[in-house]
Formats: C-alpha cells, sequence, structure tokens
C-alpha cells in the first residue's frame, strides 16, 4: 500500500499540491515530466499520482486504496498501468522497445479504467529513435493515455520531447526534513543514523542506500579504510591501486565517496566547526590534515575529477587509476 500513498511522500508538498489538484479539478495534462537526482522520490510521487488517475473515488486528487482499481494496482496487476524500464542487459531504452510496450499499448483502449496510465523510468536513456517515435504519440495521444517520463537527466531529452510535457523539478529537501526522517526510523537503525542523514545531502534515498544496502556501507567503510592507509604510508599505493582494481564495477560509487570526503577535509581546514558529511570518519579525516596542505587537498580533488572524466572516455584503468594515485601521493609524501 505505501508505494501508491501519497502519506508515505516525504516533502515535495508543492508538487504533490499540483498532481493532487490535477486529479480533483480533471485538469490532467497528457504527458508529465518529473525531473530529480537518483533517490530523491520520483518513483514514489509517479506511482501515488498514477494510482490516483486510475482510482475510482480519488479523495482530494489522492487515492483511495480501497477500490477494485487500487485493488488491482497493490497486487501489480493492473491492466491500465504500464511501466516502461531499462532491460536488465540493455544500457539504453530502443525504439523497438517503445514501440512494443508503448505505442502500440496506448492506441488499446483502457481495459478497466477510465485512463491508461505509462510510466516511463530513466527517460533520458531513450535512444533518439525511441525519443521520436515517443514524440509522435505526444503529439497526438489519445484522450486516455497519460505519460508519465521520470528523468535524473532531462537534458538529454529531445527538446521537442520535454516541449510536449509539463515538467516538475524535484529539489533537494533541507537538513532538518533528512534529518528528522531518519531519526524517527526504528532503533535498529541507531548505529547508522547520524551517516545516512548526513550522507543524504537533500535525496532522502541516497541515505536510505547506506542504511538498508549492506554492500554500498562495506564499499564505503573499505575505502576509508583504504585512505586512512594511504595517508600513513607510500607503501599504500600499491594496495589502493589493487583495491580500485579489484572493485572496479563500482568505481563510480568510490570516487563519490573520496569526492565527498576530501570535501570534508577542506572545510575542515577552512572551518572551525565544519558540517562533515562522513560523520563517523574523523580520524581518519584528522591523519588527511595532518599530512594535506589545503592546497594539496585542492589538487587532489582536481585529481579525482580528472580521473572520473579519464573513465568516461574509455582511458585505460590501470593508467588512469596510477596517474591519480600518484598525484595524489605526491600532494603528501613527496
Amino acid at each position: 500500500m505505501k508505494k501508491f500513498d501519497y502519506e508515505e511522500i516525504v516533502g515535495h508538498s508543492l508538487i504533490q499540491k499540483k498532481l493532487r489538484q490535477a486529479v480533483a479539478t480533471d485538469h490532467v495534462v497528457s504527458a508529465y515530466l518529473l525531473c530529480g537526482s537518483r533517490g530523491i522520490g520520483k518513483k514514489t510521487i509517479m506511482s501515488a499520482f498514477a494510482a490516483a488517475l486510475l482510482c475510482q473515488n480519488p479523495n482530494e486528487g489522492k487515492p483511495c486504496l480501497s477500490c477494485p482499481a487500487c485493488r488491482l494496482l497493490l497486487s501489480g496487476n493492473h491492466p491500465d498501468l504500464i511501466r516502461l524500464e531499462l532491460p536488465a542487459d540493455k544500457k539504453t531504452i530502443g525504439v523497438e522497445l517503445v514501440r512494443e510496450q508503448l505505442i502500440k499499448e496506448a492506441y488499446i483502449r483502457p481495459f478497466h479504467a477510465g485512463r491508461k496510465v505509462f510510466i516511463i523510468e530513466d527517460g533520458e536513456l531513450m535512444t533518439a529513435e525511441a525519443q521520436n517515435a515517443l514524440l509522435k504519440i505526444l503529439e497526438e495521444p489519445p484522450a486516455y493515455a497519460v505519460f508519465l517520463i521520470l528523468s535524473t537527466a532531462p537534458d538529454q531529452l529531445l527538446e521537442t520531447v520535454r516541449s510536449r510535457c509539463l515538467k516538475l523539478q524535484l529539489l533537494p529537501l533541507s537538513d532538518s526534513v533528512c534529518r528528522q526522517y531518519f531519526e524517527n526510523l526504528p532503533a535498529e537503525y541507531n548505529d547508522r543514523k547520524e551517516l545516512a542523514a548526513s550522507f543524504s545531502q537533500g535525496v532522502i534515498g541516497r541515505g536510505l542506500l547506506m542504511l538498508e544496502n549492506e554492500a554500498y556501507y562495506q564499499l564505503y567503510q573499505k575505502t576509508m579504510s583504504q585512505l586512512a592507509a594511504f595517508a600513513e604510508s607510500r607503501s599504500a599505493l600499491t594496495d589502493f591501486s589493487q583495491f580500485l582494481t579489484q572493485n572496479k564495477e563500482y568505481i563510480q560509487d568510490i570516487i563519490d565517496f573520496m569526492l565527498i570526503f576530501l570535501r570534508d577535509c577542506l572545510r575542515s581546514k577552512i572551518s572551525e566547526h565544519p558540517k562533515l558529511i562522513c560523520t563517523d570518519q574523523k580520524a581518519t579525516l584528522q591523519r588527511f590534515l595532518s599530512v594535506y596542505s589545503t592546497g594539496g587537498l585542492v589538487h587532489s580533488t582536481e585529481a579525482l575529477i580528472h580521473f572520473r572524466e579519464r573513465l568516461s572516455k574509455n582511458a585505460s584503468f590501470t593508467a588512469a587509476v596510477l596517474e591519480l594515485l600518484t598525484k595524489m601521493q605526491e600532494e603528501t609524501h613527496g
């Protein structure tokens, strides 16, 4: 039930209000584009909106969660809700998938409700050909069809597609809202609540990943351990290089962890009472501050950003790692 319930959404009250009013006043447009960071709540909001669109007895724009249509949704069997997701074995959403799961389905009248709702997750992953195929039906949609496109990178969508949608942007939540959310979680999470709240940076889903995904949390801890050793010994370069190579599949997460940690170090250099994200790594932070100057931290951050850019251009992973770690080592051990 929570999946389709507006009451489970944290924050974003103005967008919630706009979507509820659209249902309550029957002023629903044919296409919506909901944008925001991964984990910020796009799927939760659009699932609740889709439920309200299909509900037989919506109350103030919210789904009743008890009518036959809502029960079908809750069971995962509503024939008039179609989700288009990236296939597990693909990196893009191709035109054939759009034609089969969206366009073909859109011209079949609703089976149960007065509307047919299509949720397109990761819309920016549609190929240009797929987007052009979608554009044709967005320009002349059936009266009963509503398209809900979710995107973390709307600029990667064609302008012609964006212009056919009502764009809604989800902004990061305030620090106080995030902290209150995590503080109210069950006691079983107590040992990681503070880290999850600070790590969220306005995106609840990011904090929940740290809280609930043990593999993600362990990768973070191992990255911090490598950084601690790196700040103490020249010989740690080899171990760090092996760690990065062994975890090549998760290198983007590791880069994020390192950038966040270096950001904490820089803030600690320039502020007496810095607001830290890696709240559990104060000892490691002190080790870095003892061997890195402010300039050294800046140069190391720049080297890490350059490393990420090199990987995006398919540079040699081994060579890029060696360049990064050598540069970082030069900044501390000379």
